[in-house]
């Protein structure tokens, strides 16, 4: 069956986004240095600094996240060109972890000039869980008509991968989120590539 959409992920996937998140979860809990904020996101550790509900810490994180700018923010490499090359031939959808509404995303895609290439956009903004987006990734595919198989969703943690996995969507995880390989294949990654860069790649692969 022809892939028809592609979905993909926001931060670290499309864009370079890491010293952002570092300078608002510093903020958040007291200060953390740049290294030691390293470690513990790579080892998916971070959690362990949280106190309080940690839902409602994500919540408010990802609500200051998406309202700040970092100097070292920008697309990741390639993206820009892929997105528009593949956009000619597919349905584009951005998802993302944040809940905020969809135009504060509109809006940023448009600083990096993404915007032009991107169908549709959709935020975590009303949907139950932390991280998780199986529940948004059957709606997308629902409201299009399309089967699971119709899809790839593109993502960098381990997280995007379980959510393919739980809507049956064939996911292709991305290194720029300095995951390893190990843990996004344990969670339901058919392909792990370097970025964004190569994704037209592993496409021509698939279909």
């Amino acid at each position: 069956m022809p892939i028809k959409a592609i979905i993909l992920d926001l931060d670290q996937t499309l864009l370079h986004t890491l010293h952002r998140f570092h300078a608002v979860f510093s903020e958040m809990v007291g200060g953390l240095d740049w290294e030691e904020f390293l470690k513990l996101f790579r080892e998916d550790r971070l959690d362990e600094l949280v106190e309080g509900d940690r839902a409602e810490f994500w919540e408010e994180f990802t609500r200051r996240f998406s309202r700040t700018r970092h100097p070292e923010d920008r697309p990741i490499e390639g993206a820009r060109e892929v997105l528009e090359r593949l956009s000619r031939r597919y349905l584009i959808v951005v998802t993302t972890g944040r809940r905020v509404p969809p135009e504060e995303v509109w809006r940023e895609l448009e600083e990096f000039g993404l915007a032009p290439y991107v169908h549709e956009v959709r935020t975590l903004l009303g949907h139950d869980g932390v991280w998780h987006r199986d529940a948004l990734l059957r709606r997308i595919l629902e409201e299009h008509g399309l089967s699971p198989e119709e899809a790839i969703f593109v993502g960098d943690y381990w997280v995007d991968m379980d959510s393919a996995r739980r809507a049956g969507v064939r996911a292709v995880a991305v290194r720029t989120g300095l995951e390893p390989d190990d843990r996004l294949v344990e969670h339901g990654a058919l392909r792990v590539i370097d970025g964004i860069w190569e994704l037209e790649g592993v496409l021509r692969e698939l279909t």
